[in-house]
Formats: C-alpha cells, structure tokens, sequence
C-alpha cells in the first residue's frame, strides 16, 4: 500500500513531536522559561507541516483551498485546521475531521511525553 502525499505530512507532523520530544531530553529550558529552543523552532515547523498539509491535500482531492484558509491553517494551525474543513467539506464531515484533528494533536502530545520520558526513563 501506497501513502499519498498529504498522509506523509501527517507523518512527517506527528514524528517531528517524537523527536523534539526526545531533544528536549538533552536540552535546558531557556532562561526563565518552560520551553527550550528546540521547541520554538518547532513551532515554526508545525506550522509549515500544516501549511503543506492542507495544500496537498486540496491538491489530491482537486480541490484548491478556498480563499486564505491554508495560509490561516499554517499560521494558526488550531483554528485554521477547523476552518480549512469547514471549507472544503460538508459540515458533518468537516466536524468529524475535526474532531479527527483533535485525536490527532493529542495523539502528537503524548508522543511528544512518551520521546522526552524515554530518554529520562533510560538516563535514570
């Protein structure tokens, strides 16, 4: 079986927060934050994945993005996801698919957790 190019972003998405996840293993946070560097250029690559998510997938389906709505999807993925579906697709579809993204970013948390307590876990 194949992969299309929009699951391969998916991909792509959900092991950049696996990586970055085991990174934050190695690194300090930045001074007076809670966050390290690692995760701020991961903000940066989130939003490209997901740009190029709803791109491609507008692309596959032929379907091109209505109007900013992929643009908004990479600049603020958690709003512009949602309404990227909700013009694309019909309502009840777009609120599954949604609800989908949802699943998908708690998925990509815990993923995020399970990388960084590994690496603690095995450094003891």
């Amino acid at each position: 079986m194949t992969m299309n190019r929009p699951r391969w972003i998916l991909l792509a998405l959900a092991l950049s927060f696996l990586v970055v996840g085991v990174a934050d293993a190695f690194v300090a946070p930045l001074r007076g934050k809670d966050y390290t560097a690692f995760d701020v250029v991961h903000v940066f690559l989130i939003s490209a994945l997901c740009y190029m998510w709803c791109r491609a997938d507008g692309w596959e389906r032929g379907v091109p993005a209505p109007g900013r709505s992929a643009l908004l999807a990479g600049v603020f993925p958690v709003l512009g996801i949602p309404i990227y579906f909700f013009r694309t697709r019909p309502w009840r579809r777009a609120l599954l698919l949604t609800l989908g993204a949802t699943g998908f970013l708690a998925m990509s948390l815990v993923l995020a957790a399970v990388g960084t307590l590994s690496i603690e876990f095995v450094r003891g």
